[in-house]
């Protein structure tokens, strides 16, 4: 009789409307000694779906649905959208005229391949310098690569153009990085990305997390129309540039230039709509490329137009 009169207690219970916990109110449990959960609780199932199971061979599918198979960048996909309304004249340029002669120029017939300066071992002699790292490389730091013969398949070539922009007022003021974003997104017709501070130097006020600029990167027809407009309307209007430095490079194909804000007034983005950009931020111009060497890299760009400043 105790037994029923406790469990008929401890049975069902519900909350009070005027509790503050309003996310439980009305809510039944079933009390028990050992174990509490709540009436209608959504549970879920461990057991995967049959499809999950069972493998599909597209290939094997019948005459119906082969269309499936097509990829959506072919015109007999049902998923095919036109995205190039236009020859891209760069690229056309670089595969008929330029591949052959950079092929013509930089190949070498008894060339061997030159092994770069690697990390060194500490010896044998002791037992002591068996799993230690690996000494430095002789007169530098940094190991470098191999330099391969130039081919057919090594060609150098252009991969994309990264730009980058700093404004040093978005330290103290940062709803002026927008600006400086709006600039390289009409420039490049990419939405570009905030670069945020890595370190807190105390002379240029930068501090850690903090947006100080923008950055975006080229590819493709985007690349194509930047340099185009770069070699053949902004850079032989500038009167001050004399050719990109012949000491930039980082030694692994890379080349970087440089533009101030009045070298970038001369682009037709910004030359037309002055009153929409009063105050312009210069910008780094990075090309990267497959070139080995900086010579075969400073070679392809001369190839695309962009002249090098003569050596003293």
């Amino acid at each position: 009789m105790v037994d029923e009169k406790f469990s008929a207690r401890y049975q069902r219970t519900t909350f009070n409307p005027t509790n503050h916990d309003h996310g439980k109110m009305n809510r039944q449990f079933i009390r028990s000694f050992a174990q509490s959960s709540a009436v209608l609780k959504p549970g879920y199932s461990t057991v995967h779906p049959v499809h999950h199971l069972v493998k599909v061979e597209k290939t094997r599918l019948k005459p119906g649905y082969q269309e499936v198979l097509i990829p959506k960048d072919d015109i007999r996909s049902n998923k095919f959208k036109p995205t190039e309304v236009a020859q891209d004249r760069v690229r056309e340029h670089y595969e008929n005229a330029l591949a052959s002669d950079l092929m013509l120029n930089l190949y070498r017939h008894d060339a061997k391949v030159i092994v770069g300066n690697k990390k060194r071992s500490w010896g044998t002699d002791s037992p002591y310098k068996l799993y230690r790292q690996l000494r430095k490389p002789v007169g530098t730091t940094r190991p470098t690569k191999n330099v391969y013969p130039i081919k057919h398949t090594n060609i150098p070539k252009l991969e994309s153009v990264v730009i980058h922009a700093y404004d040093k007022a978005a330290l103290f003021l940062p709803h002026l990085n927008i600006r400086t974003r709006l600039q390289l997104a009409i420039l490049s017709n990419v939405k570009p990305k905030i670069i945020y501070g890595r370190s807190n130097i105390l002379p240029w006020k930068a501090r850690v997390g903090r947006a100080c600029g923008a950055k975006v990167e080229l590819f493709d027809r985007d690349m194509s129309q930047f340099i185009t407009t770069l070699t053949e309307m902004v850079l032989p209007r500038i009167r001050t540039f004399t050719g990109i430095p012949i000491t930039s490079g980082d030694k692994n194909g890379n080349i970087t230039m440089g533009l101030n804000p009045d070298d970038c007034k001369y682009f037709p983005e910004f030359e037309h709509f002055q009153e929409l950009f009063p105050r312009l931020n210069g910008m780094h111009i990075t090309f990267k490329t497959t070139a080995q060497t900086d010579a075969q890299a400073k070679t392809l760009l001369s190839c695309y137009g962009f002249p090098f400043a003569k050596t003293k």
